[in-house]
């Protein structure tokens, strides 16, 4: 998720829910983070509603939850994200 984020990646909604996880070959433990429809590439037209690509809302941070976020005046960070 980190790695994504720095190369402009955003998932957007990270949750329990989304995450899975497999074991490879070697036995080792691979996380996965699934479900990205609300995801978007940073700098990239997206079809999604500024609303819509907000996440689940109950999760989201109180630094997002105001007026100047939802008219796009807060940049939505990692820290946000995480």
């Amino acid at each position: 998720h980190y790695h994504l984020w720095k190369i402009g990646v955003q998932h957007r909604d990270p949750s329990l829910s989304n995450l899975t996880y497999y074991k490879n070959s070697d036995d080792i433990v691979c996380g996965v983070l699934n479900d990205w429809d609300l995801g978007i590439i940073e700098g990239q037209p997206n079809t999604h509603n500024y609303l819509e690509r907000s996440g689940t809302i109950p999760f989201m941070p109180l630094a997002l939850l105001n007026t100047e976020y939802w008219n796009g005046k807060i940049k939505r960070t990692y820290y946000h994200d995480l």
